[in-house]
């Protein structure tokens, strides 16, 4: 076999590694963004959040919409060029991507990244840079980032709320697990929890309020790292008496009340949902 005839092999499997998802790296992106061709943002377009693991590895991932209100729609691929400084973006690397959630009524669809950085540079950094590009079939967009390494946690939770109708809002998130913590369980049927409460604190709506769950042990989803497990709560608007809600903004915490310590995190919903 040819030369020539190797590498055409080797650049139509790094194009179908690129296309599946896989974590080919390359210098290519890097270069492409320092020429200055690529659209520079200034908002975020994911909000990356990096984790540094017992090995020094550096883990990033983020949580967001697959498609992007642009020319390009759909997200291609994400990427990171990467380094302990502005100067130093000298490592870059693809973001695995898969979806949480199925098209079609009623049903979020949420793109999920994650990406590995193991370099020297990464092991010896304190935090990071990033110049994160998000392409696009007609776009290239990227944004600079300083990311403060994260507490590892066993379960990463991301919140949202969407609006299903003018009536209705669908409030989750979306579970990654990391690990699994030794001892770990649900103590009953109950797996998702959500407090609603307004702009004084008081409490108007619980979907724990009177109610009585099951006694039983069962495990915490998602159970292997990597996974993906979606929790919604479809809610009316009506507080604990049955009663539709006044218009205003609304707070909204969701627990998986796992032991021996529940999962928590939080958001705010405007209502009516838009």
């Amino acid at each position: 076999m040819t030369r020539l005839s190797m590498l055409s092999i080797m650049g139509m499997l790094c194009m179908a590694l690129i296309a599946v998802g896989v974590g080919c790296v390359s210098s290519s992106h890097s270069d492409f963004v320092r020429s200055g061709k690529a659209l520079r943002v200034d908002e975020p377009v994911y909000d990356i959040k990096a984790v540094r693991l017992s090995d020094g590895t550096v883990r990033l991932s983020f949580i967001g919409t697959p498609t992007l209100r642009t020319t390009g729609r759909y997200v291609k691929y994400v990427e990171a060029a990467l380094g302990p400084d502005e100067e130093h973006l000298d490592d870059v690397v693809m973001f695995n991507t898969t979806t949480a959630g199925a098209p079609g009524a009623n049903e979020t669809v949420h793109l999920v990244g994650t990406a590995a950085w193991d370099t020297k540079a990464a092991i010896a950094s304190k935090s990071c840079w990033a110049d994160v590009s998000v392409v696009t079939p007609a776009e290239h967009l990227v944004y600079r980032v300083h990311l403060q390494y994260e507490a590892s946690e066993p379960m990463i939770l991301e919140p949202f709320t969407e609006a299903v109708n003018d009536t209705t809002a669908d409030i989750g998130a979306i579970a990654r697990r990391v690990f699994v913590p030794p001892g770990e369980y649900l103590p009953s049927s109950e797996t998702f929890r959500v407090i609603i409460t307004d702009a004084t604190g008081t409490v108007v709506f619980r979907t724990d309020y009177e109610k009585n769950f099951l006694a039983l042990v069962t495990t915490v989803q998602p159970v292997q790292a990597n996974q993906i497990q979606r929790y919604v709560y479809p809610w009316s608007g009506r507080n604990l008496q049955g009663q539709r809600v006044a218009d205003g903004t609304y707070n909204v915490e969701m627990i998986i009340p796992a032991h021996p310590k529940p999962y928590r995190t939080s958001t705010t919903l405007e209502w009516p949902p838009k």
